[in-house]
């Protein structure tokens, strides 16, 4: 097995028992940290929208997210956010009001007018000039299910129009006594029209035309700005300063004390969510009607501000919030996922494993030491004694049958944690050899691996033994990862091989009998005969399964993902750099990302996810804690509704509902199409045909294709489209049209065209010979001037040669054609220290950096080499603009650098390390076709000589090898980092000698790592 992966391998398979076992039967209570947050998104990162203020919401029946804003109107079909310009002929650019009406047909009011879209295209309602203006507010217009629009007016208080039969305005309002200027307008769900007038509730019956006044009920004096009915039908007035439910039986208002923020001047209309329940745009953020209580959602959950002017849930569960020029916030899977960072008090951003202990509390692993959640003092505490560098680096912990903590830290010891008095004992290794993984058995028995040794301690307070368990007889027999069955029986990985062990007999299956590659890296026991195991070595998982008489069978999928572990609902979980996928027992793949709530795609590799008594999931990742609570029973993806939002034929946009015609000179066509979408869009796959062209469909993630140069014929475009790991496409979306034939394209044509073709090539042959014999002459001239530039181009040439063609850095040859020169130089500096060390002088050393691009592989393989060789030459770029001119910056191999540096001593070789980190992971890459990504690097150093004083011990070569050690170490410590291997305090005293043999594994009397 490779070294170079060991620790990091052994993070995922503590995750193995998490969502199997724990202490979830001895827990109290189920108490979470106050003050979670959501996942949020900014919308305008994607679609140039930051600075916008949106005054509405509204989705329509097609799915479309329309955004009304101060500067214009939006659709939003979850690939692109299209300005509707056309619009604003009618109603102006400043969007009023914005509704769905009871059919699904979006409408919208303006300044200047109302409009609503309609088969492709906008359409005005007409209104008589005498009526206008428009009233000056929010809610201003409502529709009814017969399409009859209520207007509210300056002059004539409240209209009624009939789209279909313009000249049948009606004026309504003029006739209530005492009248004041009408606010706030809303359609009942027995089309009954809701208005106020003045400090009176007023409405009309359907179909009806005369007013009742709700005697009885005396609105607040001030402004009034929504009205609105929620889910079963109560009716909500907003006004500027509070929120209140109309109570129409006892003729009274109501206020929600709880909503204290104030309606913004001018936007602020409530809206309900999925559920019917009301969502409170206000000054002080989001108050959201959940359970019978308001909470308030602002910029402590994730929000980008507070003054909030408009929000919406849409049918997938996504909630948009538009702020005052901050354009939208869409928060994914609030109602199932919530969140911690260090701004709700965790001790770091980078999580790596949770666990409770028997009083109920929350244990969790970060960067920066363990954080426990204490449900009494309502606060996190720590563990005192891991408050150093130990504390920060524990990757794994379990629960044991006592109770007591027990954590691995990164340098392989134990440490046993008591959880009422935080009191530690560590256990540094078993008979000289640190420990590899740690697990609990389903007994609370916490079992270890030193590779070479299975070991088992039965918890009895801090003088815990060891009991050395006897590893099955074969030859070099290592085990290094475990996991247990819900019933007791062990399971282990070692190199190439899988173990499984009953307590008594001991089962060996290897690559000969079906295994896939020799590295495992994860493995899950869901029962006694069945394991799922993923390797590292080879892309994939297998899922080993021992039928009648013990006979295994391997199924294997190419799955680049980590086995994480089984839940309760008998759910396999695996995660990935795309987070994470649930395989379900029918066979469909659900999951679970940033996309749709997520806090972070990158969890932790250790154990990341645990399912909780509740029925909820903590996973650990790189930026925060996520929970994740399934609402109801989760939904198999259905097969989305595809609408071809643009088509352009010949230049000219198209109906998409009539067969069209072009011209053979205008045989072009564009298609712009969605899935509609709107919170994972780029999970779902088209493919598309054009019938009379093309024999077969194309695969495609794009959402727009293009045709040039259409010979005439009749053609039939269609798209259809899935969601990821659905069986089925959607139904087909087509248009239809012909492109007709050209006067040349006729017989007498043709035959005049085979003619001249004749007499142009006869032409065209007679001019090729005399050129040809010009050329001749010209070419005898040229030999002598190109025998001069050969001689130049061969010093080129040699200098190529010592240049790595694709970085523009230097290469391996050139490294060792120059080092012994360097090295010659160190030598006669340290023979020289001894009389320059009175002068204040320091010897030369020569420090060799290893720098490795983390994760290369993957860049290539999901995006190709073009984009792999673009990272490449980026990288390369910005290493050389922190490094020393003196430096030499050399390609090792494929994606690995080498920097040897000439002036940095020892002690500045880390601020060396920590400036190339930093210019690689501050800003992301280019990498081609508009893609760009964040990428680390990780770093391994060594000095030249090695040992200060004795420049003879090693070679440069092994000082090479010790960097390439430490770069392993940061790999394995979870990458972007460096860490460099010098003596140790104790080198020179050591019994052991200093030799590349004995440095190899870095014992700490020999190996320091910095």
């Amino acid at each position: 097995m490779s070294k170079g992966r060991q620790i990091r391998i052994c993070a995922a398979l503590c995750a193995l028992a998490a969502l199997l076992t724990g202490a979830r039967a001895e827990e109290t209570r189920q108490d979470f940290p106050e003050n979670p947050r959501f996942t949020v998104q900014r919308f305008q990162d994607q679609e140039g929208m930051g600075a916008i203020t949106a005054t509405a919401l509204g989705q329509d029946a097609q799915g479309f997210l329309w955004i009304g804003t101060q500067t214009g109107l939006y659709r939003y079909d979850g690939t692109r956010a299209k300005k509707m310009l056309e619009v604003e002929s009618i109603i102006g650019h400043y969007v009023v009001d914005l509704l769905i009406a009871p059919d699904g047909t979006p409408w919208f009011a303006g300044t200047r007018g109302i409009a609503f879209y309609k088969d492709g295209q906008f359409q005005k309602l007409e209104i008589p000039a005498s009526s206008m203006p428009l009233l000056n507010g929010v809610q201003i217009f409502a529709v009814d299910s017969r399409g009859i629009v209520y207007a509210l007016t300056y002059k004539r208080g409240l209209l009624k129009l009939d789209p279909k039969n313009p000249g049948k305005t009606e004026t309504i309002a003029q006739g209530l006594g005492n009248w004041e200027t009408p606010e706030g307008i809303v359609r009942s769900v027995d089309d009954s029209i809701w208005f106020t007038a003045g400090r009176k509730l007023v409405h009309l019956n359907a179909g009806s035309r005369e007013m009742e006044v709700e005697s009885g009920i005396r609105l607040p004096n001030e402004r009034v700005v929504a009205l609105q009915f929620d889910g079963i039908g109560m009716l909500w007035l907003r006004t500027a300063t509070r929120l209140a439910r109309v109570d129409l039986r006892d003729r009274k208002l109501i206020f929600e004390e709880e909503v204290a923020g104030e309606a913004n001047e001018e936007e602020g209309k409530p809206s309900v969510d999925a559920e019917g329940k009301l969502l409170v745009p206000s000054s002080a953020g989001l108050y959201w009607q959940q359970n019978g209580q308001w909470r308030l959602v602002n910029v402590k959950h994730g929000l980008v501000s507070n003054l909030i002017q408009c929000a919406l849930e849409d049918r997938e569960g996504t909630l948009w919030v538009g702020g005052s020029g901050t354009g939208l916030d869409r928060l994914t899977g609030v109602r199932e996922w919530s969140a911690w960072t260090t701004a709700e008090g965790l001790p770091d951003n980078s999580t790596w494993t949770t666990l409770r202990d028997r009083q109920g509390r929350l244990w969790v692993s970060t960067a920066h030491g363990i954080g426990i959640w204490n449900g009494d003092t309502r606060s996190w505490e720590n563990v005192p004694a891991l408050r150093e560098r130990v504390g920060r680096q524990i990757r794994q912990m379990q629960l044991a049958r006592d109770g007591s903590i027990w954590a691995l830290t990164i340098t392989g010891a134990i440490v046993q944690i008591d959880p009422e008095s935080y009191a530690t004992t560590t256990i540094a290794n078993f008979r000289g050899r640190n420990f590899v993984t740690i697990q609990a058995a389903p007994d609370g028995s916490i079992w270890a691996t030193t590779r070479a040794r299975l070991v088992r301690f039965v918890p009895r307070g801090p003088a815990t033994m060891p009991v050395e368990v006897p590893l099955p007889a074969m030859d070099e027999a290592e085990i290094e990862y475990l996991t247990f069955s819900p019933k007791g029986v062990l399971w282990a990985t070692g190199p190439g091989t899988l173990y499984r062990y009953d307590g008594k007999n001991w089962r060996v299956l290897k690559v000969k009998d079906g295994l896939n590659g020799q590295t495992m890296t994860s493995l899950a026991a869901p029962n006694d005969d069945e394991v799922w195991v993923a390797y590292n070595d080879v892309v994939g998982v297998t899922h080993v399964t021992l039928g009648p008489g013990g006979v295994p069978r391997f199924e294997f999928r190419d799955w680049d993902r980590t086995v994480v572990g089984r839940d309760a609902e008998n759910r396999i979980w695996f995660n990935g750099t795309d987070g994470i996928v649930i395989l379900w027992p029918d066979g469909h793949l659900q999951r679970l990302n940033h996309a749709n709530g997520l806090i972070w795609d990158d969890l932790s590799p250790w154990t990341g996810t645990r399912e909780e008594a509740d029925g909820s999931y903590l996973i650990a990742t790189s930026r925060g804690l996520s929970r994740y609570k399934p609402v109801g029973e989760a939904k198999k993806a259905a097969s989305p509704n595809v609408v071809l939002t643009s088509v352009s034929l010949g230049g000219t946009e198209r109906s998409v509902d009539q067969k069209s015609f072009v011209d053979s000179i205008d045989g072009s066509l564009m298609v712009q199409f969605s899935p509609m979408v709107l919170d994972t869009p780029e999970e779902v796959s088209c493919r598309y045909q054009l019938n009379g062209l093309e024999k077969h469909p194309t695969e495609t993630l794009q959402r727009e294709v293009r045709y040039g140069g259409l010979p005439p014929g009749s053609y039939e475009f269609w798209v259809q489209c899935k969601q990821a790991d659905a069986p089925n496409y959607s139904a087909k979306t087509s248009f239809y049209f012909r492109v007709l034939p050209n006067v040349w394209q006729s017989s007498w044509i043709r035959g005049l065209a085979v003619v001249g073709l004749m007499g142009g090539i006869w032409a065209f042959v007679s001019l090729r010979t005399r050129t040809l014999n010009r050329r001749k002459s010209e070419l005898e001239q040229a030999v002598a001037q190109r025998s001069a530039e050969l001689l130049q181009k061969n010093k080129e040439l040699e200098q190529i040669s010592l240049t790595d063609p694709l970085t523009g850095t230097r290469n391996r040859r050139y490294f060792y054609e120059t080092i012994p020169t360097d090295e010659a130089q160190t030598l006669r500096s340290h023979q020289r220290f001894g009389d320059a060390q009175k002068a204040g002088a320091a010897p030369r050393e020569l420090i060799f950096v290893l720098v490795d691009i983390d994760r290369f592989k993957r860049v290539n393989d999901e995006m190709g080499h073009a984009a792999g060789d673009k990272l490449l030459q980026e990288v390369a770029k910005r290493i050389g603009s922190v490094m020393r001119r003196s430096d030499d910056l050399v390609r090792w191999g494929g994606e690995e650098f080498l920097l040897v540096c000439r002036t940095t001593d020892r002690e500045n070789a880390g601020l060396l390390c920590t400036r190339v980190l930093e210019a690689v992971r501050d800003l992301p890459f280019d990498v081609g076709n508009g893609v760009q990504l964040h990428k680390t690097c990780s770093i391994g150093w060594a000095p030249y000589p090695w040992m200060p004083g004795d420049s003879q011990l090693l070679s440069i070569d092994n000082v090479i090898e010790l960097a390439d050690k430490a770069l392993y170490l940061a790999k394995r410590e979870g990458r972007n980092r460096s860490y460099g291997l010098v003596p140790a305090p104790t080198a020179k005293t050591s019994e052991k000698s200093i030799s590349i043999e004995n440095l190899r594994d870095c014992p700490p009397e020999l190996v320091q790592i910095v």
